[in-house]
C-alpha cells in the first residue's frame, strides 16, 4: 500500500486513539478545482490508504481545545525531517456536505474548530467538501520515512516510495463501536433535515 492521505498529525493521532472517526476534507490548494466550478467535490481514489502526518498549516486555532494536548506532543517533523507512519484507514462512508449549517451540525464529531470549518467553507463555497468516516488500523510495525519533496505541497494525496504492509494491523475501534458512531453522525444529519422541513 503506497497511496497516502495527508492529514495533520494531530488529526491522525485523534483517529489512531479512537477519539474521532470522521474528518472534513475539501482538498488542498493544489487539488481543489476552480472556485467557479459548480458540483465539484473532494475525490477519494481508493477505499484504503495510509495516513501520512503533515504539519503545514496545523495551528492551535484550527483545532478544538480538547485536542491541544495531541498537538503539543508533536507538532513538527523530527530533526532528520522524517515522519512516523503508524496508521492506515479504510473508507467506511463518505458524505457530501451541501451547506455550512449541515457541516456545523456535525462539528462535534470533528477535530476542527468551528471557526476553521467556517473559513474553509467560505474559501470556496461552490466546491463541495465531504465527511470521510474512517475505520482505522494501527500498523504492527510503524514505518519511519523521509518527508520527501514529492509528498510536500498543499495537496491531499501522495504516493510514498515505501510499501506499507497491512499484515497484522490492529483495528482501533471494534466494528460495533464504529457502527455506533456512524449512526450518530447520520442521526445528526437527519435531525438537521427534519428541522429544515418544519421550517
Amino acid at each position: 500500500m503506497k497511496l497516502a492521505l495527508k492529514e495533520w498529525n494531530t488529526t491522525i493521532e485523534a483517529l489512531g486513539q479512537g477519539l474521532i472517526t470522521a474528518v472534513w476534507r475539501k482538498g488542498g490548494i493544489e487539488d481543489t478545482p476552480s472556485v467557479w466550478e459548480k458540483n465539484t467535490t473532494f475525490e477519494v481514489p481508493d477505499k484504503k490508504f495510509i495516513l501520512l502526518p503533515t504539519f503545514t498549516h496545523q495551528n492551535l486555532d484550527k483545532i478544538k481545545k480538547d485536542f491541544w494536548p495531541l498537538f503539543n506532543q508533536n507538532h513538527k517533523l523530527n530533526k532528520d525531517g522524517q515522519v512516523l507512519i503508524k496508521y492506515w484507514a479504510g473508507l467506511e462512508k463518505e458524505i457530501e456536505i451541501e451547506t455550512l449549517d449541515e457541516l456545523l451540525n456535525i462539528s462535534s464529531q470533528l477535530i476542527n474548530s468551528n471557526e476553521h470549518l467556517i473559513k474553509t467553507w467560505e474559501t470556496s463555497p461552490l466546491h463541495k467538501g465531504k465527511i470521510l468516516i474512517l475505520k482505522i488500523f494501527e500498523l504492527a510495525n510503524p514505518v519511519l520515512i523521509t518527508n520527501s519533496f514529492e509528498n510536500g505541497g498543499c495537496k491531499s494525496w501522495a504516493q510514498i516510495k515505501v510499501e506499507i504492509p497491512e499484515a497484522k494491523s490492529k483495528r482501533v475501534l471494534r466494528l460495533k463501536e464504529l457502527n455506533k458512531k456512524v449512526r450518530f453522525i447520520q442521526a445528526l444529519l437527519k435531525q438537521k433535515e427534519q428541522i429544515m422541513v418544519r421550517l
